[in-house]
């Protein structure tokens, strides 16, 4: 017979659909015994994965702490663009280049908390920025070229990365949205977008 005469029988007889329907249950229950299995699969999802409202109200408190950090960054920077160097005695190029980094910094830090995508990009530039600047600050620091006055106005930059670094992982942690208009190819994969 046919699979096709076969399937179209199973799906018209009744009697045939209930003898089908009983032997795969007698097949199921030989192959893996007469031990109940319970279903465990909210517990494990429940365990793998932080609800998608939990991890966007957490994330939305990060941003709001990254943009007061973003804008504590810019007011640190502000003296510097007009001359003063807080605490340290630097050449003018010197102190509009603090300026002009602290300024970036600051901007980044604001970019990401209004828009979370960005702060995978920000991430490596200031966890380079707060490594390199750790290092140099522990030997200005064990060399008395820093007072711990100065070291504090980096605390802004240290924040902000823990922030990027936490807005990171909870993006990761949301699942991927689809952009109105882009839609997946079925049979390439590829992303395809709509007129």
């Amino acid at each position: 017979m046919a699979a096709s005469a076969l399937d179209h029988h199973l799906n018209t007889c009744t009697d045939c659909a209930r003898w089908i329907d009983e032997a795969t249950r007698l097949t199921r229950l030989a192959r893996l015994g007469g031990t109940a299995v319970p279903d465990l699969s909210e517990q494990i999802l429940a365990g793998a994965a932080l609800p998608a409202r939990r991890v966007l109200r957490r994330r939305a408190l990060l941003r709001v702490g990254l943009a007061v950090v973003g804008v504590v960054q810019l007011l640190l920077a502000v003296p510097s663009l007009f001359g003063s160097n807080i605490g340290m005695t630097m050449s003018s190029h010197a102190t509009h280049e603090a300026a002009a980094w602290g300024t970036a910094l600051g901007i980044a830090m604001l970019s990401a908390a209004v828009k979370p995508l960005r702060a995978a990009g920000v991430l490596s530039v200031l966890a380079t920025f707060v490594g390199v600047l750790t290092l140099l600050s522990i030997r200005d620091l064990a060399s008395g070229a820093v007072d711990l006055e100065r070291l504090a106005t980096h605390l802004a930059a240290v924040v902000g990365l823990i922030l990027v670094a936490a807005i990171v992982r909870a993006e990761r942690a949301l699942p991927p949205a689809r952009e109105p208009g882009v839609h997946t190819d079925q049979q390439s994969g590829k992303l395809r977008g709509v007129a």
